[in-house]
């Protein structure tokens, strides 16, 4: 294609582990070049956890340049400054295009007169800190040109949440998974076997707000918990506290433990169900990824979650986060997870083609053009 030079996009994020955000950032920057663009990535690194942005650099497509720049607390002052320092030689017209909290705040206080666009990923608010920081992010995405909402879901939470600002538009998180097809093809290949162990598994934070803990405690106390097994990928504040609830619960044969994965797909051909206990999500990467391989999905109805699950279809959701609730969910997995497995497996290569990153791509430069027109 064409290469566009007319102007300049650049992406913003202060990473974390390589979770939703940053698999959306970084797909997402990479479909930009495919189309024509030069993209520059602004890593924003956390002294006190420098290695999450050097990860995240690491995992960048090589010929995407990046730059870094340090934060070295919450509310760094002087970011907004070192962010300037970065764009001041750029020739080109730019658009700033901020993922997260600190990106956000970067960005509003150094645009100067380029258009700033602003990704909602959803909001977590598991610690008063996170909170506040979360009311600041809804002040500040008032002065943005645009916010993309990653739902329609969120969009129409973001429209209450910011009236009477309007300039919200859905653009939905693209498929971060480059191989869904082969994925698809092997566990279509799987012979079905007789045994009655149905395989669980659990991929994101472990973190209070994605709600593995009460998960755990409901399958602990479950008359036939011996009927699944549950592989656990991730990391997080909570390891510990659900590595030795394994421990003092007897659960280290029903539950496998393997730390973050960068790339979890290999992890996506053997599992009946994924396990989505989340107390609050806006359109989960691991959902689309999960889905798009065959994978049906066992959850809570938060966030966008219900646009790609239908209860009793591909999938199944909890009536509520209480125990008695997910103990129902186990019961009707028993029952139906065939079911739920065979409709999965249907629909998803159309899900692959919805959510493709030159989608995503091409929705999102038309963004950028019409807020620099």
């Amino acid at each position: 294609m064409k290469s566009r030079t007319n102007f300049r996009p650049v992406l913003v994020l202060a990473p974390g582990v390589l979770a939703g955000a940053e698999k959306v950032v970084l797909t997402g920057i990479n479909s930009l070049s495919e189309l024509g663009m030069n993209p520059l990535m602004v890593i924003i690194r956390e002294t006190r956890v420098p290695g999450l942005a050097h990860d995240f650099q690491k995992a960048l497509p090589s010929h995407i340049q990046s730059v870094m720049i340090d934060s070295k607390k919450a509310l760094d002052i002087n970011l907004p400054k070192r962010l300037k320092d970065v764009l001041k030689d750029e020739t080109l017209p730019l658009v700033l295009h901020s993922h997260g909290f600190k990106a956000l705040i970067a960005c509003y206080m150094a645009k100067g007169k380029a258009p700033h666009l602003h990704t909602h990923h959803g909001n977590t608010g598991h610690t008063l800190k996170v909170r506040i920081y979360e009311k600041i992010a809804m002040m500040t995405m008032k002065s943005c040109d645009e916010v993309i909402a990653v739902s329609v879901k969120m969009k129409e939470e973001l429209t209450r949440f910011l009236k009477p600002y309007n300039k919200i538009t859905v653009v939905e998180n693209m498929l971060s998974l480059s191989n869904a097809e082969r994925i698809r093809n092997e566990r279509n290949s799987r012979p079905e076997f007789s045994n009655s162990v149905i395989k669980l598994i659990y991929v994101g934070r472990l973190s209070p707000e994605k709600g593995l803990m009460p998960f755990l405690e409901c399958l602990s106390k479950f008359p036939l918990k011996e009927r699944f097994h549950l592989t656990v990928l991730g990391d997080g504040v909570e390891r510990s506290l659900v590595e030795n609830f394994i421990q003092e619960n007897n659960l280290s044969s029903l539950i496998t433990m393997h730390g973050f994965v960068a790339d979890p797909s290999e992890f996506f051909i053997a599992p009946d169900i994924l396990i989505m206990p989340s107390l609050r999500e806006g359109l989960p990467m691991t959902l689309i990824e999960a889905l798009a391989s065959g994978i049906p999905v066992l959850s809570n109805d938060v966030g966008a979650i219900a646009s790609l699950v239908t209860h009793g279809h591909n999938g199944y959701f909890s009536k509520g986060f209480a125990l008695e609730n997910w103990t129902e969910v186990l019961n009707m997995t028993l029952e139906a997870f065939k079911h739920w497995k065979k409709n999965a497996a249907i629909e998803a290569e159309v899900l692959e083609e919805r959510f493709s990153s030159k989608l995503w791509a091409q929705r999102t430069i038309e963004l950028y053009e019409s807020n620099l027109n």
